[in-house]
């Protein structure tokens, strides 16, 4: 069973996550989308979390709309080359691994206004 410790958490700003140059995934993701934000705000980056059992193997990744078509996204410091259609299809994959999905949201990466919430 998860233990309470994994429930508490909060975004980095992403000068904080530059400037130290580690975080964890959500830390990654909001540096991924200010930076993306500033250098082409067409490319509409939001955060994407898949909240999951076991809580720890959630994830918080930054999905763009990528120039050529579909979406892209940054896991961590890696950027995913496949597209994908759909919020859901990278939910599916980045939720592959676990035992279960839970839920999961898309949010506005500047305001952190919830964009579309799924319960599964």
């Amino acid at each position: 069973m998860d233990g309470p410790l994994h429930l508490f958490d909060s975004i980095s700003y992403p000068q904080t996550v530059w400037a130290k140059k580690k975080d964890d995934c959500d830390g990654f993701a909001i540096l991924a989308a200010t930076l993306l934000h500033q250098w082409n705000p067409d490319l509409n980056p939001v955060l994407v979390t898949a909240m999951t059992r076991p809580v720890r193997s959630s994830h918080t990744v930054c999905v763009f709309a990528s120039p050529e078509g579909g979406l892209r996204f940054f896991d961590n410091a890696s950027l995913k080359q496949e597209k994908y259609k759909t919020y859901k299809e990278i939910v599916s994959r980045i939720s592959e691994k676990t035992r279960r999905l839970v839920c999961w949201d898309v949010r506005n990466s500047e305001s952190l206004d919830m964009l579309e919430f799924h319960k599964e």
